[in-house]
């Protein structure tokens, strides 16, 4: 039986790898509408330095004839949390105690400009599986797609760490599995020289 994300206290069988990577998870279709997008750049702050910034309140609010507000890019990363009833965290061999979880990486694609109000389709998979001797990581890949046409809009890789919940394979030859290319950023190259520009911000008190 799988352990519950919503369950408590000790981890009483290891993970089983194919029963969690043969798991089919149900398309959750989710809207948006502008009043998510602008509660989302409030919540990273923004106009909380200036309330009149005239860059910001495009984020926010419609400006001299502005037709929608604009859409932080990263408002993507809340996409994939809109999965219907059940936590995606809750697949069949997947044994855990949710208190020792930990978010580690979110890593994101853009296909196209991110619409202020959108009814949309996400498609869910594990895109990895790791056995790290105390610990297991899970990757799970969200594809956000446009009702209707079926068009791409994003994609979301959520890396979950999972302290406690690892040792569920042969020592010597940890389980690792993974769907995509180890070297997927490759073509970002950082330069080796003293930067442009460099700016320092810091959470408002309107965030705490």
């Amino acid at each position: 039986m799988a352990h519950s994300a919503l369950a408590t206290g000790p981890v009483s069988c290891a993970i089983d790898p194919a029963m969690v990577l043969s798991h089919k998870f149900p398309e959750v279709a989710s809207a948006y509408d502008e009043r998510d997008v602008a509660l989302y750049a409030l919540g990273v702050g923004a106009c909380s330095a200036d309330a009149a910034d005239e860059k910001e309140l495009q984020l926010v609010y419609h400006r001299d004839g502005q037709s929608s507000i604009k859409v932080l890019p990263t408002f993507i990363s809340v996409l994939n949390a809109k999965t219907g009833d059940g936590f995606y965290m809750d697949v069949p061999g997947l044994h855990y105690d949710p208190a020792l979880l930990l978010h580690g990486q979110q890593y994101m694609e853009i296909y196209r400009p991110i619409p202020s109000r959108a009814n949309v389709a996400n498609k869910i998979r594990i895109a990895g599986l790791h056995d790290r001797g105390k610990a297991a990581i899970l990757e799970v890949e969200t594809l956000t797609c446009l009702e209707g046409s079926g068009e791409a809009l994003c994609m979301n890789r959520s890396t979950i760490y999972l302290r406690g919940a690892g040792g569920f394979s042969n020592s010597s030859q940890p389980f690792s599995y993974g769907t995509y290319p180890s070297n997927e950023v490759r073509d970002v190259t950082f330069p080796d020289s003293t930067p442009f520009a460099v700016y320092e911000d810091r959470t408002q008190k309107s965030q705490a």
